[in-house]
């Protein structure tokens, strides 16, 4: 078995010069940063031309960030309320540009908490380069077995998305997954799915929203990994107000022999996974995707009351 080491120091010099900063952790940062806000109307990324009446009305803080990992170029860009970086907050990640309905989870979780979200410009493809970029986040000594493009990995790729993580705040992971289950005889696509626990997952259903019936629908459900066979009790408390919010929940075991370099994955060998949540929505259902992250965010990072006099 192969373990990661660290590339070479060249990778972290021009990661330097291309993001104006040496890459540190979370725990480094002892002030909240600040961006330099960029007018998205300069850059070519459909995805803001699509949500130019959102990102108007937020009048968001956007920033591109090239970061030098593996050898690739990543475009990297953060958004968020101000330029100053939210602390301590939630943070939001979109790592593939083609799930749209994700991003517009994301967006919706801006226009209502002071978050920062980190996505990657891809051209609106899944893949950067033929790379994965969900398949990036490694740290020395794991095994990589499992990983694809092995020859691509480089911790300086977490380094950078994480860079402004509390460490101690939830993670929200958002993507979108094909319907139904392959090879299901009615034409499902996907892998991810309530009606079908892989190996080492189990499946809780969350309790009935009469008003938000696509919220059952099996291919919706909030992905969460540990390292043991069942969650822990933290967690297990956690699935329960999940559940309670209407969610489907899927927990996965995390086996470090067989990791795949995924961010869930990572931050469970790191012994993070009570922060992480998957947010996992059926491709191109945007009703599903801002009903699963309302409602999340509601368990996990409730706003204050407002009491009947308005204040």
């Amino acid at each position: 078995m192969a373990p990661f080491w660290l590339k070479s120091p060249l990778l972290a010099l021009l990661l330097t010069a291309l993001v104006g900063a040496a890459p540190v952790s979370a725990q480094e940062i002892a002030v909240p940063r600040e961006l330099t806000c960029e007018d998205w109307r300069r850059f070519a990324d459909a995805d803001w031309h699509r949500h130019a009446e959102t990102l108007n009305a937020l009048d968001v803080c956007l920033s591109y960030e090239p970061v030098v990992a593996g050898g690739i170029v990543w475009r990297l860009v953060r958004l968020q309320r101000t330029a100053a970086v939210p602390a301590p907050a939630p943070l939001i990640i979109v790592l593939h540009d083609n799930e749209d309905a994700a991003l517009v989870g994301a967006l919706s979780v801006l226009a209502l908490y002071d978050v920062q979200i980190v996505t990657i410009d891809a051209d609106e493809d899944r893949l950067w380069q033929g790379v994965d970029p969900n398949r990036m986040f490694v740290e020395p000594g794991a095994i990589i077995d499992g990983c694809p493009n092995a020859d691509a990995l480089d911790a300086a790729f977490a380094t950078a998305v994480l860079r402004d993580w509390t460490g101690r705040d939830p993670i929200l992971s958002l993507h979108s997954n094909a319907p139904g289950i392959a090879g299901d005889g009615a034409g499902g696509r996907g892998s991810i799915s309530l009606l079908r626990p892989g190996p080492g997952q189990l499946a809780f259903a969350g309790a009935p929203v009469a008003t938000e019936p696509q919220l059952a629908d099996p291919d919706n459900l909030i992905y969460i990994t540990g390292p043991t066979a069942h969650p822990n009790l933290e967690q297990r408390t956690r699935i329960g107000q999940i559940q309670a919010a209407g969610l489907n929940v899927l927990y996965s075991r995390i086996d470090p022999r067989a990791q795949d370099c995924s961010l869930s994955d990572f931050l469970t060998l790191r012994g993070q996974s009570d922060l992480y949540f998957n947010v996992e929505v059926e491709e191109g259902s945007v009703s599903s995707a801002l009903g699963l992250v309302r409602r999340l965010m509601g368990v996990l990072y409730p706003l204050p009351a407002t009491r009947s006099d308005g204040t």
